[in-house]
């Protein structure tokens, strides 16, 4: 059986389809900025991390920008397309594959939350010794990670994109008779309201 796989779930840098909610208030050029920073920043510490027990693989659309996300986070493991359809089907496929594949556990990321990196994956990784699955979810109501140590059915019916996607993703759970740890509740970056809570952060990281 191969190592942890982290997946890390991206979009190619490109001005007008990245931080849309960001962009309604900042602009096009500001939002495309950040997102560019902080995920560059989030892939970099995982691939980064010190005595890594992992592998990284960039999850990224659309299909046909594969060079231009291979330049914007150079050091992954592997760099696959992102299957076609909606977010289940993207999550469902890409977590059966890498199981499929032979890896030790799954860990499902994005790009647009500073608190993920090699350490937290590894808090993730120590809490699938006792579980089946560990849960980061996010201030606004969705996760920001979710990590599995077998295969497991959570996206079907899940409300992508509301306050929900934590407690449905947990009811699942529930559904599955699984296990789980809670990780530490983070914020991500989706509104303007997010970028003025995180900016002291964000200086630090030398995002913005």
């Amino acid at each position: 059986m191969s190592r942890p796989r982290v997946i890390v779930f991206a979009r190619a840098p490109e001005r007008g389809q990245v931080k849309t909610r960001l962009a309604a208030t900042l602009g096009d050029d500001a939002a495309l900025a950040l997102y560019t920073r902080l995920g560059a920043r989030v892939i970099a510490s995982l691939t980064a991390h010190a005595a890594r027990r992992f592998d990284v693989v960039v999850a990224f659309t659309p299909a046909h920008r594969e060079a231009d996300v291979r330049a914007w986070a150079p050091d992954a493991d592997a760099y696959v397309p992102q299957c076609e359809g909606d977010l289940t089907a993207k999550l469902s496929h890409a977590t059966r594959e890498a199981f499929e594949g032979g890896a030790a556990a799954v860990v499902l990321v994005g790009t647009d939350c500073l608190a993920v990196d090699g350490a937290r994956v590894d808090l993730a990784l120590d809490a699938l010794d006792g579980c089946d699955a560990a849960l980061g979810a996010a201030h606004d109501g969705g996760y920001y990670l979710l990590a599995m140590a077998r295969k497991l059915s959570l996206f079907e019916g899940v409300p992508w994109s509301t306050d929900a996607v934590a407690e449905a993703t947990r009811a699942r759970l529930r559904a599955a008779r699984a296990t789980w740890a809670e990780l530490p509740v983070e914020r991500d970056l989706d509104t303007a309201d997010d970028l003025a809570a995180l900016h002291p952060l964000f200086v630090r990281a030398g995002v913005v």
